[in-house]
């Protein structure tokens, strides 16, 4: 199934940049979510390191959004579901980074 904004060809897969930018706008958005769940009331830290853990989430979750939007348009998702996959990623960045580096690992050392 292909999304609106989306061109099958035999070489490439080309979609609109209003959804890319929408793919990493909702990762972003779960990257603050994610920040905003680790976020410890008690440690007492300043404005800045604050602010730079928050941008460092929000790259970490836009590129794992990506990935796993590139990943649903692939397998023929709807793009509610492309939306839904950059969501998760987003606020799942770090343990999802985790699991596919892992898989990764075990693809190219033979094992998987």
């Amino acid at each position: 199934m292909l999304i609106p904004a989306q061109l099958e060809t035999p070489r490439a897969v080309l979609i609109e940049v209003e959804v890319i930018a929408m793919v990493i706008a909702i990762g972003a958005w779960g990257g603050v979510v994610s920040f905003l769940l680790k976020l410890e009331e008690g440690k007492a830290s300043g404005f800045h390191c604050r602010l730079m853990r928050c941008i460092n989430q929000i790259i970490i979750s836009c590129f794992t959004s990506f990935i796993l939007s590139a990943v649903a348009v692939e397998k023929g998702l709807s793009f509610n579901m492309i939306l839904l996959f950059a969501g998760v990623g987003g606020v799942f960045s770090v343990p999802i980074i985790k699991i596919l580096g892992a898989r990764v690992k075990r693809i190219v050392s033979g094992k998987g």
